[in-house]
């Protein structure tokens, strides 16, 4: 079933109003799941495939989970990377989009163009607005989400003053006690599905009912914090994730995008500290790490008795300045690294490594080369030359 762009959302929205049930939409690429009978999950089982799609399942125990379960993550949770090929080129961006509040009073402007289309799957006894917003705060923790955004930049993977390195994203919206959401979702339906077309962004849409129907006090079950999970555990099995990453899309055809390399940040003076006792001093201290990284925490007490210090520092990005170049105007980009105690200065090791190496090479080279002429001229010649030549007559 191809992607329609004007009647996605709102078919999208009339579609969750007809039943109790949470509807989760997947878009990925060209087209979508169009089976008539989507399977039905309970919400601690759409946690961990909102969690494997936006790659931090590190925070999100499975379990007991049963077989179906499990197989309806690996289905829905997207592509497992692998440590042999460049995620950081062959992943798109990820975005959980969460609206709450959907109704045939709230979504009336929508419901006018209302289509059926049918989602990957269902959420059975969906959770009330409370719950739904505290879980979508705790994914954007998580995540080590960028600043909040309006929603037009909020959407779009390449801002990269919104957005994190790693590429992931989870937003909440409540159609109840904004009236303007509708308007904002109408405007942005185009630009996400040419993000998805172009394998630019995957974008799962998840429609809660006005009411949710579980009374449980933990709808979506437990799961860790990162202030929770021991620093040892995080160092083995997440040793990417607190560290922001380079971006992973593509350019985008229809616009010229630079990266945060060209924030309005103030530059440091002096040599700032590598450690800073807290988030919030670190992000004052650092200019917010001069608009090139994020802090995070590099190790913390491990107990009572342990009086080290809590270190916060910055966490570089390399960021991408994306450009048109040659005659064709073909699209290019170029990659800055930065370095530093507040990512201020550029990191030009790479570079000096390879003019360096390339230099002693060719000294090498040249300096064995001329040695051989040298010792090549210094033999002597051999006597066959002069044996037939007759000696000079008297």
């Amino acid at each position: 079933m191809k992607l329609t762009s004007r009647l996605l959302l709102p078919a999208l929205i009339g579609a969750a109003s007809a039943t109790s049930d949470a509807k989760v939409y997947l878009f990925q690429g060209h087209e979508w799941p169009s089976t008539s009978k989507p399977p039905t999950l309970s919400p601690e089982e759409a946690r961990l495939v909102f969690a494997q799609r936006l790659g931090i399942s590190q925070y999100h125990g499975i379990g007991d989970a049963s077989e179906s379960a499990i197989a309806h993550i690996n289905t829905f949770g997207g592509r497992q990377e692998s440590i042999f090929q460049d995620s950081a080129r062959d992943k798109a961006a990820e975005l959980v989009l969460v609206v709450q509040g959907v109704s045939s009073k709230t979504a009336e402007p929508l419901l006018s163009a209302w289509s059926s289309i049918a989602p990957a799957f269902t959420i059975s006894n969906p959770p009330a607005s409370k719950s739904n917003l505290r879980f979508v705060e705790d994914l954007q923790r998580q995540v080590g989400q960028g600043r909040a955004c309006v929603l037009a930049d909020d959407i779009n993977p390449f801002n990269h003053m919104c957005w994190n390195g790693r590429m992931t994203k989870a937003i909440h919206l409540n159609l109840s006690t904004d009236s303007d959401v509708v308007t904002d979702l109408m405007d942005v339906q185009e630009r996400l599905i040419t993000f998805a077309k172009n394998s630019e962004m995957n974008v799962m849409v998840a429609l809660m009912p006005e009411s949710g129907s579980s009374k449980s006090s933990k709808p979506y079950g437990s799961y860790e914090m990162p202030s929770q999970v021991p620093i040892g555990r995080r160092q083995v099995e997440e040793p990417m994730t607190d560290l922001p990453v380079a971006s992973s899309t593509a350019f985008a055809s229809d616009q010229v995008t630079t990266s945060n390399a060209s924030a309005p940040f103030e530059p440091i003076t002096g040599v700032p500290p590598v450690c800073h006792t807290s988030l919030d001093l670190c992000t004052s201290s650092t200019n917010e790490c001069s608009g090139h990284g994020e802090c995070y925490l590099k190790y913390a007490p491990t107990s009572e008795q342990d009086k080290t210090q809590p270190c916060y520092t910055c966490g570089c990005v390399p960021t991408e300045e994306h450009f048109l170049e040659g005659r064709e105007r073909k699209p290019a980009y170029r990659i800055t690294y930065w370095g530093g105690a507040a990512c201020q200065k550029k990191d030009v090791s790479g570079p000096f490594w390879l003019f360096a190496i390339f230099t002693v090479v060719m000294v090498g080279l040249i300096s064995w080369s001329v040695g051989l002429l040298f010792s090549v001229g210094e033999e002597k010649l051999p006597g066959v030359i002069g044996a037939g030549v007759p000696s000079k007559s008297r």
